[in-house]
């Protein structure tokens, strides 16, 4: 607050009658202009945030009753929602806080004059049509009930703003969806701890809340996000408050398998909501369900069975044991529990017909192993090393169990120096594996290792890098007779692979920056390497580390990145490949052409000191000749330069050799073979190809008109004028006046 510091309570007091005086008159008005009355209503939040207490009740009720009638107000209702859940959010000091000046602290604000009225009036915002209201009113309506629900509200109020929200909880709209389950979830909290009547909200709750619950949990829509963990949270809460009898509503759960809607993704999402509320309730409670799973796990017919619904349910029960065993030490359940839970998770990679059913038993052996992790990891590395070595399949669950181990240690900061130490010389035996598969998720292991454990993980991968540097390759392909550079290159692209997956998820701090930035002068020599799949991986793991670390390749850019990518731009790899009745040319350095163009292109928004010198004048005109994918970046690229003033100049000066590739595109001549002959999807492929060019000519164009000191490039303006004329053209010239 403003008054801290050496100002005390009586020059406070005399700040907020000042302030007062000033905003009270404004925030009444009614005939001023709609920026005045939100700065007055910005003016309210800065007032009663900090100097509530140092204003007489009158005063505090009046701007409260001033601050409802422009909630109800069309005009400034969101300004005003957004004003309530500021004020509502502030405070929790001491009533004498502005006695000492050394304590920031203020008291919450008694909101009880407006409160019941601003709730039921915010919850009628949540049928209209409007989103931006909605969520603002969803998001005010969380926070004031969180801060000065219970006691201060009447079972009435919750009612009837749990009525209101059901139309929201629905998957259509993922994000209202989530703020409005978010809201449930803080008035089952207030009320199981308030002084209102907590098993008539509940039962209210029950009403309104179950059903859209219940379609939620076997939504395919919601994925790993925000959604699913509200709707988890909520669950939760449910068990916690007392809202759910535990049996009934793991019995509604569980009817929700059946049926044909019930897919990879809903059974997933019904799996964490079937755990979620196992965790939450007592432990004979669930002592119960882990029993009862271990039977459906144990049932042999079923596992061989190639019956749909058996399937079903096997591969529902693997998933819930693995998320309860990510909290759960099953040890503490049952003491012969870990080790039926290992027999049937491996048993399953032999005996099930079903792929769905083995990767299901993957993920929970990796999930379960971390409650469990002195049984099942050992488990998982010994059958890695002695039964994977003749069957690729289950190397390749037993990757995945490993991947889903370190991934949750990942989320949960949980300590992995040992478990690293057990996992890591397993994965490196597995880093030039022939199966591509097998060589991604041993990389994304790897990467989420770095994650966890950096100063660790990075030397081992520059290690490995190094002793696997000698790569032998002829225009980009090792000979089928030199195994070493094979192996070698295999190797490094798993490194870097797992390196483009460490930047992509550590967690960002000054000493992981730090570790980052020192390790990528060894990471990025496989941008020499000049096999094809080695390099691709080495731009892509660049991409990676622009997009979510600018400043960690930032010093590496001008002397030991834009030279590579200068030098791909030029590069060609074509070989005909025999098809039988017809034969295909195939261009290997294509996706290195690509990855390139893509770096420039983040590079813009990531890196904007970055001088693009080189870029416009060389790089850009040879992306402007090349094939139909790489011009179109091309033109994507120059839309944006054009877009930000401090890169016009870059543009400005490479124009003269910007427009010779253009005009090739847009000539007579190219057009008509583009275009001749083609129907369908084909031909209007080929005149979005053309208008992309048109429309990166035309923009440039529109550049250098409004640029003050440019000179004006004759070859563009002729260009432009031939364009304007041709009849060809004009059409789609048209069209793009149309877009605008």
């Amino acid at each position: 607050p403003f008054f801290a510091g050496t100002t005390t309570k009586e020059r406070a007091t005399k700040v907020a009658a000042q302030l007062y005086d000033a905003v009270q008159p404004l925030l009444g008005a009614s005939d001023v202009d709609q920026e005045i009355k939100e700065c007055a209503l910005g003016a309210t939040v800065a007032l009663l945030s900090n100097l509530h207490t140092c204003l007489s009740d009158d005063k505090r009720n009046t701007i409260l009753a001033l601050l409802l009638d422009k909630l109800k107000n069309e005009t400034t209702r969101i300004a005003a929602i957004k004003t309530l859940s500021a004020i509502a959010a502030c405070g929790g000091g001491d009533d004498d806080a502005m006695e000492d000046s050394d304590d920031s602290g203020v008291p919450k604000m008694d909101l009880s004059p407006i409160l019941g009225d601003a709730i039921l009036c915010m919850g009628t915002y949540l049928k209209q049509q409007s989103r931006q209201l909605k969520q603002s009113a969803l998001e005010a309506l969380d926070v004031v009930i969180v801060h000065h629900g219970g006691a201060n509200l009447s079972t009435d109020i919750y009612n009837s703003v749990l009525a209101e929200l059901s139309t929201l909880s629905v998957d259509t709209d993922l994000h209202l969806c989530q703020l409005s389950m978010r809201v449930y979830t803080s008035i089952l909290k207030v009320a199981a701890t308030g002084s209102s009547d907590g098993a008539v909200v509940a039962k209210s709750a029950q009403e309104h809340v179950l059903e859209p619950v219940l379609i939620l949990s076997t939504s395919p829509h919601l994925q790993d996000g925000a959604t699913l963990d509200a709707l988890l949270a909520l669950l939760e809460q449910m068990i916690l408050s007392g809202a759910m009898e535990f049996t009934e509503l793991l019995g509604m759960l569980q009817k929700k398998a059946s049926g044909a809607a019930s897919g990879k993704h809903s059974l997933a999402h019904l799996a964490k909501c079937i755990a979620t509320i196992t965790i939450a309730t007592t432990p004979e409670n669930r002592s119960k369900v882990v029993k009862d799973l271990l039977a459906t796990l144990g049932a042999k017919k079923a596992l061989s069975s190639d019956d749909t619904e058996a399937q079903r349910r096997l591969t529902l029960s693997f998933l819930v044991t693995g998320d309860v065993g990510r909290v759960v030490n099953y040890a503490t359940v049952g003491s012969d529990v870990v080790s039926k839970l290992q027999k049937y998770y491996l048993g399953a990679f032999d005996a099930s017909p079903s792929e769905e059913v083995k990767q299901a038993a993957a993920y929970a052996l990796g999930r379960s192993a971390i409650g469990a992790q002195d049984v099942l990891l050992p488990s998982i590395v010994d059958a890695l090393e002695k039964q994977a070595a003749s069957d690729e399949k289950k190397k390749y669950l037993l990757l995945v169990a490993l991947k889903e181990f370190i991934q949750c240690q990942q989320k949960m900061a949980a300590d992995a120096s040992t478990s690293s130490g057990i996992i890591l010389p397993h994965l490196l035996k597995h880093t030039s594996d022939s199966d591509e598969g097998a060589r991604t998720i041993v990389a994304e292991c790897m990467g989420s290792l770095t994650c966890v454990d950096p100063s660790m993980m990075l030397p081992q991968l520059e290690k490995l890098q190094k002793q696997h540097a000698t790569i032998a390759s002829e225009k980009g392909q090792v000979a089928d007779d030199d195994a070493t550079s094979k192996t070698n290159a295999l190797v490094c692209t798993t490194v870097a692979n797992a390196v483009k997956y460490a930047f992509a998820h550590i967690t960002k701090s000054e000493t992981s920056s730090s570790l980052m930035e020192s390790a990528m002068a060894t990471f990025l020599e496989l941008l020499k390497v000049e096999e094809v799949g080695v390099r691709n991986a080495a731009l892509l793991m660049v991409y990676s580390a622009v997009h979510h670390m600018p400043q960690v390749i930032a010093p590496y850019m001008t002397e030991m990145i834009m030279p590579t990518l200068v030098d791909v731009m030029d590069l060609k790899l074509k070989r005909v490949v025999d098809l039988g009745p017809f034969k295909h040319t195939v261009d290997d350095a294509l996706p290195l052409r690509k990855s390139s163009m893509s770096i420039f292109t983040t590079c813009l928004e990531k890196l904007p000191t970055l001088d693009l010198t080189t870029f416009t004048t060389v790089v850009l005109p040879k992306a402007l000749r090349d094939v139909e994918d790489v011009q179109l970046q091309a033109h994507h690229v120059i839309l944006t330069m054009c877009s930000r003033s401090n890169e016009q100049t870059y543009l400005i000066q490479a124009m003269d050799a910007l427009v010779p590739p253009m005009e090739e595109q847009l000539s007579d001549k190219l057009v008509k073979k583009r275009t001749n002959n083609k129907t369908g999807t084909e031909l209007e492929r080929a005149k979005e190809w053309i208008k992309s060019g048109l429309r990166a000519l035309m923009t440039l164009n529109k550049m250098m008109e409004t640029s003050g000191g440019a000179t004006p490039s004759p070859k563009l303006t002729t260009l432009v004028e031939r364009v304007k004329t041709n009849v060809k053209l004009r059409p789609l010239l048209d069209a793009l006046e149309d877009e605008r």
